[in-house]
């Protein structure tokens, strides 16, 4: 064979060669391509569904707040005789006449307060030392008619070191009340706008308890 000529097979894979070169480097760039664009709708796609997740969970914490805030005022209130005074979010009860007498008594009273500073709502009730006997007990117990000043009640009893207290809610940022009538005594609803710090801000939520058998003192 002369040497000015090349065997037509040595050509023929040559030529294949370049061209498989040539494939291979069209199919990398389109694969790459591929893969960024799946890479792009699956970033998209997993950030919609944690935005998702997260919403779902912020609604349903307020829900176990609202919830929580609800079962636990009307613990109080719904089986309250009447209330005896509301100071704005403040709210004073007349949770049961345990003497009997149609009166109050001191051991008888709640205060519901918002404690602003802790962010709380708190229950606090006269209670007096276990190691006192019930004479005793009874002897401090004092009767009082429905027109006193109850903040003054609960102040000379804090005095004594004879007032217990109890959070019913926390993480407040604010609290409202209102009533159904303009008399606490006459009113059977309690309507507190409560205002809650989340991870989300500032969440209003709405807490309505009515007395079940509304009952007012003899004085």
């Amino acid at each position: 064979m002369k040497r000015g000529l090349r065997h037509p097979t040595l050509l023929h894979r040559v030529g294949s060669l370049r061209s498989a070169r040539g494939l291979s480097l069209v199919e990398l760039m389109l694969a790459m391509t591929i893969t960024v664009m799946v890479s792009g709708a699956i970033a998209g796609m997993l950030g919609a569904v944690t935005s998702g997740v997260g919403t779902r969970r912020d609604t349903r914490a307020v829900m176990i707040l609202a919830n929580a805030a609800q079962s636990r005022l009307s613990a109080y209130i719904a089986p309250a005789r009447c209330l005896l005074a509301a100071d704005g979010a403040n709210l004073t009860l007349w949770l049961t006449d345990a003497r009997e007498s149609g009166t109050v008594h001191a051991t008888e009273v709640r205060w519901l307060i918002v404690d602003e500073a802790a962010g709380t709502l708190d229950v606090s009730y006269v209670h007096f030392p276990d190691a006192w006997t019930q004479a005793a007990k009874d002897l401090e117990d004092h009767e009082f008619p429905a027109s006193t000043d109850w903040n003054l009640v609960l102040t000379l009893y804090q005095t004594s070191g004879w007032i217990a207290q109890q959070s019913l809610i926390d993480d407040l940022d604010g609290a409202q009340l209102d009533l159904d009538q303009s008399l606490p005594i006459n009113s059977r609803c309690a309507n507190y706008q409560l205002q809650f710090r989340t991870d989300m801000g500032r969440v209003p939520i709405t807490v309505a308890s009515t007395i079940r058998k509304h009952v007012a003192p003899l004085m």
